[in-house]
């Protein structure tokens, strides 16, 4: 990859926590990088901070799931487990094609592999002397190597040889699959060393030369400004967020709830398909689809969100779109009423809370493509500035007093009546008290 390329790749640059905002120039590198052009290590005697040990029994008892890759492995702790198993050919054809461009031959990056070996097996403190012998443990690195230089470079790589059908070296499937590999690839038992990606690296520089240490281009890949990106990837993250986390984090869109936007004079509107979704900055109508709420409703949803993944994006956006918009909107019991008064919820289930964990549940359960989640975005900065407007403001704090006031005093015909008894009664408490008064000052006269 070169500065070239990453100008005119159109995907979205594979980062964590904030946009990228410009594109990393080999040929100039980051100031105070911290590392060297030849290298990360010292050959002979690896950073004893930098081994890869397995999270204690005692913290992974309370927490199975935190420590348990989903999609993918990295390095010899997770390797072989069956659902990690279909990821394993595609680091094979990622391994395929970086040979191939390479021009040399699997053997060279063997070899290449091998003089750095016995380095790469001292990070692991827990490695399985038994199950992997030198070459076994080789093909490891070369295979999870590979795979992470193609993953995390997805969006320079799309007019690469991957066909746009892959699902997951496509522009597509990486969209897919970017968030649950990038998951998988900072949990602490789910790492290789820079070491082994840069020896894979560095058997590029005869196509690519002038690139410099591969946990540079890395730290640029997944943040802006790492001075020191650390041993691997979860070490690289970590910096990330320590140095350059807060300063660079870009505030997000602010989110509302159904019952916020109602406050803030946004109208909800019923639509007759999914098709019609959408919000008027114009007239403050915001047009949603009805979705019926009942036992069947999370299970239902998931598998058509999965059936989409796979289908056309441009056809089936909006119902992802429209499941992530209804878990933005719906936080509360209180939106369950909101959205219920407009027919756009219709609760099959016996109470408002239990709506609330349903839509929830859908979301969580959802994975979508970047381009989805852009025109999700959207949605919500359009909403967020017709709430923000000056010229209704003055309006906006009537009409929540108003609201307010109907929420609390007129629920029900009872409690309106009452007020409006108590509003009588202190008009003719103060009529009577002006009369009184009237009547002292002209017997005084």
């Amino acid at each position: 990859m070169n500065s070239t390329e990453a100008d005119k790749s159109k995907g979205k640059a594979p980062l964590i926590e904030h946009e990228k905002e410009k594109h990393y120039d080999p040929e100039n590198p980051p100031e105070s990088s911290g590392i060297s052009k030849e290298g990360l290590y010292d050959i002979e005697n690896p950073p004893e901070n930098s081994r890869i040990s397995k999270v204690p029994t005692h913290m992974r008892v309370r927490n199975l799931a935190a420590y348990e890759p989903k999609v993918v492995s990295i390095g010899p702790y997770h390797h072989g487990k069956l659902h990690l198993v279909p990821m394993e050919n595609h680091k094979q054809t990622a391994r395929d094609n970086l040979v191939k461009a390479s021009k040399l031959t699997l053997k060279h990056f063997e070899d290449e592999m091998k003089k750095v070996m016995e380095t790469l097996k001292m990070f692991y403190v827990d490695l399985d002397s038994h199950k992997w012998n030198d070459d076994a443990f080789v093909e490891l690195m070369i295979l999870d190597g590979c795979f992470l230089i193609e993953i995390l470079s997805g969006p320079y790589k799309f007019h690469k040889p991957y066909s746009t059908a892959h699902p997951i070296f496509s522009e597509h499937g990486h969209a897919i699959y970017y968030d649950a590999v990038m998951q998988d690839l900072l949990m602490v038992e789910n790492q290789i060393p820079y070491l082994a990606v840069e020896t894979l690296w560095n058997c590029r520089m005869e196509i690519e030369p002038g690139v410099n240490a591969v946990s540079n281009v890395i730290s640029q890949w997944i943040w802006i400004g790492v001075k020191e990106p650390g041993h691997h990837i979860l070490d690289t993250h970590i910096v990330g967020l320590l140095e350059v986390g807060k300063k660079n984090r870009k505030p997000d869109v602010k989110v509302r709830c159904a019952l916020k936007l109602y406050q803030s004079n946004v109208q909800f509107k019923k639509s007759a398909s999914y098709k019609d979704m959408g919000f008027d900055k114009e007239t403050g109508i915001f047009t949603l689809p009805s979705i019926i709420i009942n036992e069947r409703t999370v299970t239902t949803y998931l598998n058509m969100v999965a059936r989409t993944l796979t289908w056309s994006a441009s056809k089936t956006a909006e119902l992802a779109i429209y499941a992530h918009l209804l878990g933005v909107l719906v936080q509360s019991a209180k939106d369950v009423r909101v959205l219920q008064r407009y027919e756009i919820i219709v609760n099959e289930l016996s109470n408002h809370e239990a709506v609330v964990d349903v839509i929830q549940e859908i979301v969580n359960g959802i994975t979508v493509p970047d381009d989805v989640r852009t025109k999700h975005r959207s949605v919500l900065k359009d909403l967020n500035e017709f709430c923000q407007r000056k010229t209704i403001r003055l309006k906006k704090v009537l009409y929540i007093w108003l609201l307010n006031l109907r929420q609390t005093h007129f629920r029900t015909p009872w409690s309106g009546l009452s007020l409006i008894a108590a509003i009588a009664l202190l008009t003719l408490a103060g009529i009577q008290a002006a009369y009184a008064i009237l009547s002292y000052k002209k017997q005084k006269h």
